[in-house]
């Protein structure tokens, strides 16, 4: 029965994606070709697809930290989904050559809405009707903060300097260094706060749980919705995405080192 209102939620959510992306102006770029499925005509249906599973997942990822968030049902899956709403909106606004000013401003808006709608109907399906009370206290630390966020800016350095991934630093280092560090800052916070509504005690566990799953999961599905519109470079994304959250997860450890917890 929860397996089918997860794909209801994922149905749903991609129909209002799709509203949503019909409703973009139409912008132009002539960095990256399009993918094979705009070329053939087949990408409404890839995209659909995708989408459908895509957010069913992340739906489904609700369901680790759906007991520690309290409020009525809805409540609790809009907060989960504005967690992921700030992860998803910080990665549009990373400084790319193909991507254009006003796609910074109407992206993320597109992506936020679906998203809260997936938490909308995530807490009217995926929780009691009865209102939850009990909230697990929210730890998000300055210090916590910023040794994730250092994490996350060391890889990303890595990624330019020895991968040279798909990038505008060589041409805007001072921009993208800036939005690395406040990507790092923005997942740090995010992820502390996810973390603190987990009911896994054993810390280990806990921290693989939410970097390689509640973080990592869901970038992964992030990162992939982009060979669906353009000719992307798949090992590129492979990599962006695996160092990425490698170096959020070891940050997560580091922060639980210092911390003691």
């Amino acid at each position: 029965m929860v397996i089918w209102k997860i794909v209801l939620i994922g149905l749903l959510t991609t129909i209002v994606r799709i509203i949503a992306q019909l409703l973009i102006p139409a912008g132009s770029q002539a960095v990256l070709m399009p993918s094979v499925f705009a070329q053939n005509g087949t990408m409404p249906v890839a995209f659909t697809l995708y989408g459908i599973v895509a957010y069913s997942i992340i739906a489904l990822l609700f369901l680790q930290v759906r007991e520690g968030i309290g409020g009525k049902r809805i409540a609790r899956g809009l907060k989960y989904a504005v967690s992921c709403c700030l992860i998803w909106s910080i990665y549009l606004l990373e400084p790319l050559p193909h991507v254009a000013l006003l796609d910074k401003f109407t992206y993320p808006v597109a992506d936020s809405v679906a998203l809260l709608v997936m938490g909308a109907l995530s807490g009217l399906l995926l929780c009691e009707k009865k209102e939850h009370i009990i909230e697990n206290k929210s730890s998000i630390g300055i210090v916590s903060t910023m040794i994730i966020a250092g994490f996350f800016v060391i890889g990303r350095l890595f990624q330019y300097r020895v991968f040279n991934i798909y990038s505008s630093f060589s041409d805007q280092k001072t921009e993208t260094l800036i939005w690395a560090a406040s990507a790092g800052l923005i997942v740090g916070i995010v992820l502390q706060w996810l973390e603190s509504k987990m009911s896994v005690k054993n810390r280990n566990a806990r921290i693989a749980i939410l970097g390689f799953v509640l973080f990592g999961v869901d970038l992964l599905l992030f990162n992939f919705f982009m060979p669906i519109v353009f000719d992307a470079d798949i090992p590129d994304l492979i990599i962006r995405t695996c160092i990425d959250v490698i170096s959020v997860t070891v940050g997560c450890f580091a922060k639980s080192r210092v911390n003691g917890n």
